[in-house]
């Protein structure tokens, strides 16, 4: 016969049946798949902004190049990269390398300086006025092409071989990214947030500082990013040329004596400093054009 309902709302157990087990209940594993899943994401991000991939890249590079120098017995000429290594943790730590750090640091953030206030305000001033645009478009497309490296001879003449001729030529070199990018962004603004604030009642300084430069901030900072690395190289190769003090000056000397280790060694301390330096500008882009969005900063 049906037996009914068991008192306290627990089904009577069958014969064979085994009852439930005593203690905390165990949960099963979708629960601890969506904990995994929780887990991973945050991860998977990390290894993303560490770009591990590409790390993973440069030492297998690295270990290649090792290889094969020793190989074919290359170190006359080309040093391996156990030797470069080497050769500048005994730069940094003697003080002959580490030295000249702060002499190219010093030009070239002076230099670079210079260039962002330069490019940003003739690059807004250019941008929000056409007789501005059309007075000045073709003296702008005249000294663009011209190399900043072609005109260290002038440069030297006119203010000597110390700092102030490599900030002169850092800046000519780095102002044009950020000029251009500059035009770029305020010429891409949307003129709709123009004409609101001049219905507003938002004067032209006012409107230029509250919408214009925002909405030009983005291409702004990218101009930026490439002028960091342009006037890096340009810095580097004024010092190399002269030969009085920077990192230029210590490969010069290096060269010369035919040091090929500690020649490599300078060479990699000016990539590490120029990919710290853009590491440095993503992450203040990141904080200064917050609204752009992170997938719009990473494919920028």
């Amino acid at each position: 016969p049906h037996s009914g309902p068991a008192v306290g709302g627990s089904a009577k157990l069958g014969a064979g049946s085994r009852p439930p087990p005593e203690g905390p209940t165990r949960f099963a594993g979708p629960l601890w798949h969506a904990g995994t899943a929780a887990i991973v994401p945050p991860v998977h991000r990390i290894a993303k902004q560490a770009n591990a991939t590409g790390w993973l890249f440069v030492v297998l590079v690295v270990l290649l190049f090792e290889v094969a120098v020793r190989l074919f017995d290359l170190q006359d000429s080309v040093a391996a990269p156990s030797a470069t290594f080497e050769a500048l943790a005994e730069g940094l730590w003697s003080g002959a390398l580490s030295g000249e750090i702060a002499t190219t640091l010093q030009s070239y953030a002076e230099g670079l300086a210079a260039a962002i206030v330069v490019g940003i305000a003739l690059g807004l001033a250019i941008g929000s006025s056409r007789t501005l645009h059309d007075a000045l478009s073709v003296v702008i497309e005249f000294l663009r092409p011209i190399p900043a490296v072609a005109l260290i001879p002038l440069a030297i003449l006119v203010f000597g071989l110390g700092i102030p001729m490599r900030r002169f030529v850092i800046a000519y070199a780095a102002v044009w990214p950020i000029l251009i990018n500059t035009l770029y962004g305020v010429h891409g603004s949307d003129r709709l947030l123009h004409d609101v604030a001049r219905t507003s009642g938002a004067t032209r300084v006012g409107t230029l500082v509250r919408v214009t430069l925002p909405a030009a901030l983005p291409s702004i900072a990218t101009g930026i990013r490439v002028s960091a690395a342009a006037a890096l190289q340009v810095g580097v190769t004024a010092e190399f040329l002269i030969g009085t003090d920077g990192i230029g000056a210590y490969m010069q000397s290096q060269q010369l004596a035919f040091n090929i280790p500690e020649l490599y060694a300078a060479i990699v301390l000016v990539g590490m400093l120029g990919y710290a330096i853009h590491v440095a500008l993503r992450i203040a882009e990141r904080r200064v054009v917050f609204w752009v969005g992170e997938e719009r900063l990473e494919a920028r």
